[in-house]
């Protein structure tokens, strides 16, 4: 398979309008590494498929058509669904206020977070939905500070967790849903992404990137035919060659097998005598 990878999706950048045409060209599913519980919102204009990489851990899958109306949201019994002039949905119970409620833009008021504060209006819980309305993971808060987030599959279950110290994750788990038992434990966010994302691609598959961070870096690990489709220029505004880009042409970074890129660039990096066995130029 051929897979555009990012982190997240820039929507509303010439990056991603160009991420859609190729896509859209050369038959490729975007692919996201970073929890994307909207992302359907995104690729289902240009009837793209898609995939992301918690959800393949999960085994979730999207269901096109299907979303939950906020006044159907699942909060606790005796709690009031107020919508204000102003499209702020306050959530109430016994005359206080216990969270609010936030909505997909550009749809029929569908669910997509509900808040659950404490009586100080410091953040508790948050619930994320995913854009056809499933529960897709919980925030839990202590003394206003992120400690965990759990990711769920299409039956409520927690599969995958998030644990944080002094706002930085310091242990990924993966569970089997049934039983609660810890299947793999990673100590950094970086070691998850890497290793899951090596089990998931496969050495017949190619996968195109378009930056030189997180998504550089998540392959490490692949064997993948792995493609820098260059996004920036290879000179940086000091005038040296992109740090990233000129280890992958030295093949210091081994990873990344080819890199398009477009004549100007080609010429500007010929002229300073670096390797381009690599390169191959591709004019949009």
């Amino acid at each position: 398979m051929r897979y555009e990878m990012l982190n997240t999706i820039p929507q509303g950048t010439p990056t991603w309008e160009n991420i859609k045409k190729r896509a859209k060209k050369n038959h490729e599913t975007i692919l996201t590494i970073a929890p994307a519980p909207g992302q359907y919102s995104a690729v289902k204009e240009n009837q793209l498929p898609a995939m992301n990489l918690l959800d393949t851990i999960t085994k979730r899958e999207t269901h096109p058509g299907r979303y939950v109306f906020f006044d159907h949201a699942p909060v606790p019994d005796g709690t009031a669904i107020q919508m204000q002039e102003d499209g702020y949905i306050n959530l109430a119970r016994d005359g206080r206020s216990i969270g609010f409620m936030t909505l997909y833009p550009n749809t029929h008021r569908a669910l997509k977070e509900i808040h659950y504060t404490n009586p100080d209006g410091t953040n508790d819980v948050l619930e994320e939905y995913m854009y056809d309305g499933s529960h897709y993971s919980n925030l839990i808060y202590y003394n206003n500070e992120l400690q965990q987030i759990q990711f769920l599959n299409e039956a409520g279950e927690i599969v995958i967790r998030y644990f944080f110290y002094n706002k930085v994750i310091n242990l990924v788990t993966i569970e089997d849903p049934e039983t609660q038992e810890v299947a793999r434990r990673y100590d950094t966010l970086n070691d998850f992404t890497q290793n899951e994302l090596a089990a998931i691609l496969k050495p017949e598959d190619t996968v195109i990137i378009s930056y030189m961070g997180t998504e550089l870096n998540a392959l490490a690990k692949t064997h993948s035919h792995n493609v820098l489709h260059l996004s920036e220029p290879a000179v940086d505004e000091t005038g040296a060659v992109r740090g990233n880009l000129l280890m992958i042409l030295n093949d210091e970074i081994k990873y990344i097998q080819e890199v398009e890129m477009p004549t100007a660039d080609y010429n500007e990096l010929a002229m300073r005598n670096i390797p381009l066995d690599k390169a191959k130029v591709i004019d949009e």
